[in-house]
């Protein structure tokens, strides 16, 4: 099995929640997760020991030890190509300007994420985006939130029933009152991860609702109670991670909601720009003089 079909097998034959979690955390951590323990592998992606065989059997893998040896397999190939060896000895020059270097460094966390990206979990998130059957929730923590909020913003332009829960410490909780299975909650929890964000998954699951999660590369523990998971690699020159890919996450979402809901989206906004026109100077006397 080739490099390239390996991947592609890993990517394609996830269907299940449990299969795409294994099948994400492959991919994000290719080949150093795959090399480790199928105990450690299972714990990456919130799934059982038995869950990570099953999938790696659907693959084409009878035992383990087997997909380990065609990682290695493919790990050797790319350590002696000769495309890999000229690259590797003619480095590409990186600027000294801590500008530059920020723009480069974001640049390839853009390219490293749309590489590991599994269409199959995205298309999910994002049907239960364009549900309209569904209210949809957005959740962030004390620096995620302004993502959460971008995401609830947009949305809301293209889709009703779209709300964003402010991180108030005190009544944070206070909006699981009336969740229930005909909410899904998009939540955002990167490193240092926080354990009021997990309180409040556990209770969004009590209440019967689902869960979508955004997260970085070494995932939030919420993931256990995700139907479906983006993560994104937070590198940055800076001391606070990046959220320069989960934007872009963001923005894909509502991209993948218009596609789905053209028409309605076409009309929700129309309508909006007629609303704000009310606002317009002279909008107020012509609607007098016509009274």
């Amino acid at each position: 099995m080739s490099p390239q079909h390996l991947l592609d097998k890993i990517r394609t034959e996830a269907r299940s929640t449990a299969e795409r979690k294994v099948a994400s955390v492959l991919l994000e951590g290719y080949p150093t997760r795959a090399l480790t323990t199928v105990d450690a592998l299972a714990k990456q992606a919130s799934v059982s020991a038995p869950t990570v065989l099953r999938f790696l059997s659907k693959i084409g893998f009878a035992r383990f030890a087997d997909f380990q040896a065609a990682v290695i397999i493919d790990v050797e190939r790319q350590l002696g190509s000769p495309l890999t060896n000229l690259q590797n000895g003619s480095p590409a020059d990186t600027p000294d300007h801590i500008y530059q270097k920020t723009l480069m460094l974001q640049a390839e966390s853009l390219r490293t994420a749309a590489a590991q990206a599994m269409p199959a979990e995205f298309d999910v998130v994002a049907n239960y985006l364009a549900n309209p059957k569904l209210s949809v929730k957005t959740v962030g923590g004390r620096y995620s939130q302004n993502l959460a909020q971008r995401l609830a913003a947009l949305l809301k332009q293209v889709r009703p029933g779209v709300t964003f829960q402010p991180y108030q410490a005190g009544f944070f909780f206070d909006s699981l009152v009336d969740a229930g299975s005909q909410d899904i909650f998009v939540m955002f929890d990167y490193r240092r991860y926080q354990p009021d964000l997990l309180h409040f998954a556990r209770g969004v699951r009590a209440a019967g609702a689902k869960i979508c999660l955004l997260t970085d590369t070494w995932r939030s523990p919420i993931a256990e109670y995700a139907e479906a998971i983006l993560t994104a690699p937070d590198s940055s020159t800076s001391p606070f991670g990046s959220s320069v890919v989960a934007m872009a996450q963001v923005e894909a979402l509502i991209a993948a909601v218009v596609l789905r809901r053209r028409e309605d989206s076409r009309d929700r906004l129309a309508r909006i720009e007629e609303l704000r026109q009310l606002g317009q100077p002279g909008a107020k006397n012509t609607q007098k003089n016509e009274g």
